[in-house]
């Protein structure tokens, strides 16, 4: 092998490495967008946390919310109407 030959393989070594990287720091970034955001709540507990009272605002709905008889979570960074979903496992 002479010096060319070299240094073409270590250029291709370097852009096959360039591309997995790249490849799998977008997958992960999609896998990341695809999980909870940690905005939606599930409990009493995470519902004081948002602005508002007990008798108005945010915490007031959310509290309602997540007290149904079936499982619910509350996000409150969704559009009015479509806050509160069943709590199926999925944020």
């Amino acid at each position: 092998m002479n010096r060319r030959n070299i240094s073409k393989a270590a250029k291709t070594a370097v852009l096959a490495g360039t591309l997995i990287a790249a490849l799998a720091a977008l997958a992960a970034q999609s896998r990341a967008l695809a999980h909870s955001n940690g905005h939606e709540s599930r409990t009493p507990a995470q519902c004081e946390r948002l602005p508002g009272t007990e008798k108005e605002g945010e915490p007031a709905q959310c509290l309602r919310c997540v007290s149904r008889p079936k499982p619910h979570h509350y996000h409150p960074d969704y559009p009015v109407g479509q806050r509160c979903r069943p709590d199926d496992g999925k944020p």
